[in-house]
């Protein structure tokens, strides 16, 4: 929550300035504000929405029965369902995770996305780790998931990476593939994970700039 109070006065702050400038009529350093404010409101978005998914996701495990209580949002697959449900662990075949990548603008997200299959063959979407290869890489999820794994003696299947459509900056307009898309070659594997590495590095220089810019305001 802290992070995301963080980015968003800065989104705030930047929102104030880019009002003034444009009053006194330097159009373009209050359009270069403007931007820098909707990055930010933009960043406020995505990790208000991880840490809302965080707190109120809840996995109770008995002998035999998983009781499940999963915000919305806690995927990108399921940014507005929430379930709760008790299921019988002799019902489900398996946890699948998958690798999903998503380019823009040259730059790339990569996240690991986590399901129970049923086997009627419903999947059941648990949640994903986020951002990964960067310095905003969010594991935790894993950690749970291989707690169910180890107490329930799931198998776990890997169903490789797939790729979606990044949209604008990777948050808005994206696309998220079905869970049965192919998966990509190893050669399109490893250019995602470098263009996810300095995407990383890219997101940390312009927060930083934007700190020394605000303090030098």
């Amino acid at each position: 929550m802290a992070a995301a109070f963080l980015t968003g006065t800065f989104g705030v702050g930047f929102s104030i300035l880019s009002g003034g400038f444009v009053l006194n009529g330097t159009w373009g350093t209050g359009a270069g504000m403007f931007a820098l404010a909707v990055c930010m409101f933009l960043l406020t978005a995505y990790v208000w929405r991880d840490c809302q998914a965080r707190r109120k996701w809840r996995v109770e495990m008995e002998p035999g029965e998983l009781r499940l209580d999963l915000p919305a949002g806690r995927s990108l697959m399921e940014t507005g369902q929430r379930m709760r449900c008790l299921l019988e662990v002799s019902d489900i075949a398996a946890i699948e995770t998958r690798l999903e990548s998503f380019r823009s603008f040259g730059m790339a997200n990569i996240q690991r996305n986590y399901g129970l299959r049923m086997k009627s063959g419903d999947l059941i979407v648990l949640g994903e780790d986020r951002a990964l290869a960067t310095g905003l890489a969010e594991e935790t999820m894993g950690g749970f998931v291989e707690t169910i794994k180890v107490k329930t003696g799931l198998p776990l299947r890997d169903l490789g990476m797939v790729e979606g459509k990044g949209g604008f900056l990777g948050l808005l307009f994206t696309s998220v593939p079905s869970w049965d898309a192919p998966r990509v070659s190893t050669a399109v594997q490893n250019m995602q994970w470098r263009r996810a590495v300095v995407t990383g590095s890219l997101a940390g220089a312009v927060f930083l700039a934007a700190l020394l810019l605000s303090v030098s305001l």
